[in-house]
Order: structure tokens, then sequence, then C-alpha cells
């Protein structure tokens, strides 16, 4: 199995110095990384992934997560696609646990994951990534895929400004595609809550959600979710 991770950027400088060696701890021959930048960023993300290798740097010529992450697998050379957020710490061993999904005949995955710092009610929202309910699927659960897989849902919508994520599983599961979810937790910032709180920002996700399976245009849910959320 040859990993390409994928990590979309916006201003990931400080976080991508943290997540890169952290990725390259159990780095390998076919192992690679390709950070997609975007063209609104501003800080010295460039320089932070020149300093390790195997790290290629994309600058999107268009801004978007779904079209960096489009960007990415066409950049990448590896079978299985990993899509990681700059702010996730996953498991050491993630490339072992990917790869035995992949032998297993999956198609597609994501991981389950608990945040830092933690909270007993964080641990709540924790335990709802184990199973695979409604919400389940979003980008803080690291989602990969075959290389056939993804070819064959044509990568993520770009339309989507938000919630991409929910978009390609529910394509996904249309598509009968085998997938799993990997119970060993990715580490996940607790930024968001700290800075609004765990009210508000379960509040605002279930109001977007509700929002999004209504048929709400992509351009709406961006402006409804950045109009609640304090950044």
């Amino acid at each position: 199995m040859r990993l390409s991770i994928i990590i979309p950027a916006y201003n990931e400088a400080e976080n991508l110095a943290e997540l890169l060696p952290h990725l390259l701890q159990t780095a390998h021959e076919h192992l690679e990384i390709t950070v997609v930048d975007s063209p609104e960023s501003t800080d010295h993300t460039e320089d932070v992934c020149e300093s390790y290798a195997p790290v290629r740097y994309v600058r999107s010529d268009q801004a978007g997560r779904a079209v960096q992450m489009n960007l990415g697998a066409l950049h990448s050379r590896g079978d299985v696609l990993w899509y990681v957020h700059a702010d996730v710490r996953p498991p050491v061993n993630y490339a072992t646990l990917i790869g035995a999904q992949i032998e297993k005949g999956d198609g597609y995955g994501f991981f389950s994951y608990r945040f830092d710092p933690e909270s007993w009610l964080l641990r709540w929202n924790s335990r709802y990534t184990q199973g695979d309910g409604m919400f389940a699927g979003a980008g803080d659960q690291c989602q990969y895929f075959t290389r056939t897989t993804w070819q064959l849902m044509g990568g993520y919508d770009e339309k989507y400004c938000i919630m991409e994520d929910f978009d390609m599983t529910r394509r996904i599961r249309a598509a009968d595609v085998p997938y799993s979810i990997i119970t060993d937790n990715v580490v996940v910032s607790s930024r968001k809550y700290q800075k609004n709180s765990w009210l508000r920002v379960n509040l605002i996700n279930l109001w977007v959600f509700i929002h999004y399976r209504l048929g709400c245009r992509p351009s709406k849910l961006q402006r409804l979710y950045s109009s609640l959320l304090r950044d």
C-alpha cells in the first residue's frame, strides 16, 4: 500500500510544525504527504513544509477546502488517499490501521476521535464518533479512500464550501461502497469550543446540518456557519 496523506491548509503553519513530524514518526518509502495551501493564506506554511521530506507543498489557485482536497489527490501518487486536518493528531500506527481495513476490502473509512483538551461534555461528543450514525464521517474523522473509490465518486463536490465531507459520506453509502470506522482515536483540537461554548458549537452544527439536509445552497451554508461561529 502506498499511502498519500493530503492536508488542506489555511494559515496553518503553527499546526503543521507539530503535525508533520508527528506523521513522519512512522515514515517509510511508501508514504508521501501533500499540503495544499489556500490562495488566501498569509503565513509561512510553505517554509514549514520545505523543512520536511517527503512533504510536497502545493498552493491552490482557488479557495475552498473541497477544491484543495481534490487538487491534493491529483498531485499524489498513492493507491490510498488519506485526508487529515492540520489541527488533528492521528495515532502513530495510522498506516497499519488503514492498511488492515484496505486489506479487508474497504474502499473508504474514517476514524473516531477525542478532543484535546477534553471535558465531560466533549467526551460525550467523542463517544458518538465511534458509531455509524447520521453525523458520521465529518472531516475531523480523517476520511481515507482507495484511489479507485475516490475516482468512482469523482472526488469531492467542489460546490460545497463546507459539508463536503458529509456529502461524500452520503454518496459513498448510496454507492454501497464497503467502509469501516477505525476506533483508535485521532486527537482533535477543541479550540472551536473554547472560543465559543459546547452548547453554541453543537447548536450551530445541528442548525447547519439541518439546512444541508433540506438542500440549502452550499454558499448559504457557509454564510450561515460563518455568521454564527466565533472564529
